[in-house]
């Protein structure tokens, strides 16, 4: 999200600097007055700034040492400014791990209640999604949006309200997620495919017909096998990472 006013752009500023490890648990932020000439801004626009991150839980305020950043334990991880931080950071392959963890823990729970709970309504709207995104797949931010919508119509069929809000919360961080998956499937595919796009429309739509099917155990075997590709590709990306530069790229 965008910041709108001075202390929100120095809220996204300092929030980016702890979160991208710039400023470490347990470093002491300058004293309000100082930041204020630094940054150009009134004390006023530095306290809220401060507060928001107080309210995240990425500082705290002491009246003997000044404003300490907290450690990454004590962060309030479910808001969307923290995880959009996170997602955007130049490592960001751990916390997208972490984030592919979470999707397991969610959605083939999620994609088996929808399996048993879906209306003809909710099958009509899969459906729909699946086009979607089936015919959107050359397009990479075309497709980023229907992947998300895609899964979270599946979501929306499995009537949970409380899995339902909380992967929305993780929208920007996953669609960060889809960006790095989508891009090294382009380049590594497994031998029962020949093109990326095959993989990509054939896990999808194997997920889709179990839920209009109504057979709640093979959906969640679907969900799983598609999230445990995206571990994958997610574990390849950082291995190549790692990887030393050859002589000539050097």
């Amino acid at each position: 999200m965008a910041p709108h006013n001075l202390s929100d752009q120095l809220l996204h500023e300092i929030g980016r600097q702890i979160v991208h490890g710039e400023l470490l648990p347990g470093a002491v932020l300058p004293k309000a007055e100082i930041l204020s000439e630094q940054k150009g801004v009134s004390r006023t626009v530095v306290r809220e700034a401060l507060k928001g991150l107080a309210a995240r839980r990425l500082v705290e305020s002491s009246t003997k040492v000044g404003t300490v950043v907290c450690p990454r334990t004590e962060w309030q991880w479910w808001d969307p400014d923290l995880l959009s931080w996170a997602s955007e950071s130049r490592d960001n392959k751990p916390f997208l791990m972490q984030l592919t963890e979470v999707r397991l823990a969610i959605e083939p729970a999620a994609v088996q209640l929808a399996a048993k709970n879906a209306n003809e309504d909710d099958i009509n709207h899969i459906r729909s999604c699946f086009r979607e995104l089936e015919s959107s797949i050359e397009d990479e931010p075309a497709w980023i949006k229907a992947d998300y919508e895609f899964h979270n119509s599946i979501l929306a069929a499995s009537h949970n309200e409380l899995m339902l809000s909380l992967v929305q919360t993780l929208r920007n961080a996953l669609e960060k997620s889809r960006q790095k998956t989508i891009k090294v499937l382009k380049e590594k595919t497994t031998a029962d495919y020949n093109k990326p796009i095959e993989e990509v429309i054939a896990r999808h739509k194997a997920v889709m017909e179990a839920i209009c099917s109504r057979d709640a155990a093979l959906a969640h075997q679907k969900m799983q096998e598609l999230l445990l590709r995206v571990v994958q590709l997610i574990e390849h990306d950082k291995a190549e990472s790692m990887q030393p530069l050859s002589e000539g790229k050097r």
